[in-house]
């Protein structure tokens, strides 16, 4: 956990204490459907934590369905669009990625987190770099100084461009000094392709979640040489090196947040607030907080939106390094 986000956290506590005194979350209760919106396919990790989300939602006995719409495409663009279809609507929700602070920047699509109502930061996943088996890259530092004497030599298979793990790769390659501008990136509709395609021999160099990765390093057919985490990542994962063990400052965390859609009223943000905070204390969650490897991130919905706020302009120069900032 960075200073940053402990002081989040801090501010967490604050708000949520200044919110409870302002309005109560029985002021409003979900009256129909909740629907939690994914803007990835069923299958990934993004919704798998959709669908852990709507259990515990549904155990919470909140005495109305949930169910989970997944609304894939447009870097996330068609997942927000619907949601806010459904102005000052509390029954709808949307999983968060990156992406809905990087759209803007780089120009893909307009919305972004103000045009939405920003609910919790729920968990970080850290993404590890990764080479199939039989790569002539022998490790984490020998990427790194082929790049640094020819950032064309590999090239990097991603979901999309200023995705989280276009974004790790950035940060990382940024820390050990590499020209940015200069490195091929290759985009695909999602995990599942852009490891196929670096098993395949498409690509050189695969960045994804240990989720995503790592039954094919047990398998034999990849081998993640380090990962962006700020420590190492317990369980199976241990053997693995962070790029800071390795001398390079980056750490790069995958976070997923839950958002609403714009307009939602003191009452219902209360009502989320009070939910959100009480299933990720819940134990299936923390159960599969260690199962996943996640990392437990949560911040309420004022914490979240001044995370969002900072990440914007952090994203912002970063992406304006790799040429992807819109002008």
């Amino acid at each position: 956990m960075t200073n940053r986000r402990a002081l989040l956290r801090f501010a967490c506590a604050w708000g949520a204490a200044l919110a409870c005194a302002a309005v109560s979350a029985a002021d409003w209760r979900p009256e129909r459907a909740i629907e939690v919106i994914v803007g990835t396919p069923p299958g990934g990790p993004l919704d798998a934590t959709a669908r852990l989300l709507q259990k515990l939602l549904e155990n919470r006995n909140v005495s109305v369905p949930v169910a989970v719409m997944n609304k894939p495409g447009g870097g996330h663009a068609i997942a927000m669009t619907y949601l806010n279809q459904h102005p000052g609507d509390a029954h709808y929700v949307s999983m968060a990625l990156t992406n809905l602070i990087t759209n803007r920047i780089i120009g893909s699509h307009p919305l972004t987190y103000s045009d939405v109502t920003p609910l919790s930061l729920l968990t970080s996943e850290y993404i590890g770099m990764s080479v199939k088996t039989d790569s002539p890259v022998k490790d984490a530092l020998d990427l790194i100084a082929r790049l640094r004497a020819n950032p064309e030599a590999l090239t990097f298979a991603i979901t999309n461009r200023a995705s989280g793990n276009h974004i790790a790769a950035g940060r990382v390659l940024k820390a050990a000094g590499v020209d940015l501008r200069k490195v091929k990136f290759v985009s695909f509709k999602g995990a599942a392709e852009t490891t196929t395609a670096v098993m395949g021999g498409h690509v050189d160099i695969v960045m994804a979640t240990p989720t995503s990765t790592w039954r094919h390093v047990q398998a034999g057919r990849l081998r993640m040489l380090a990962i962006s985490a700020p420590k190492r990542i317990g369980g199976e994962v241990a053997s693995v090196p962070t790029w800071r063990e390795l001398g390079i400052d980056a750490v790069s965390p995958n976070w997923r947040a839950v958002v609403g859609p714009k307009g939602l009223s003191p009452a219902q943000i209360a009502w989320w607030d009070q939910t959100l905070a009480a299933i990720v204390k819940t134990t299936e969650w923390q159960q599969a907080v260690q199962k996943y490897q996640w990392e437990d991130e949560y911040l309420n919905s004022t914490a979240t939106l001044t995370f969002m706020q900072d990440e914007y302009r952090h994203l912002e120069a970063l992406l304006a390094e790799l040429g992807d900032a819109r002008k």
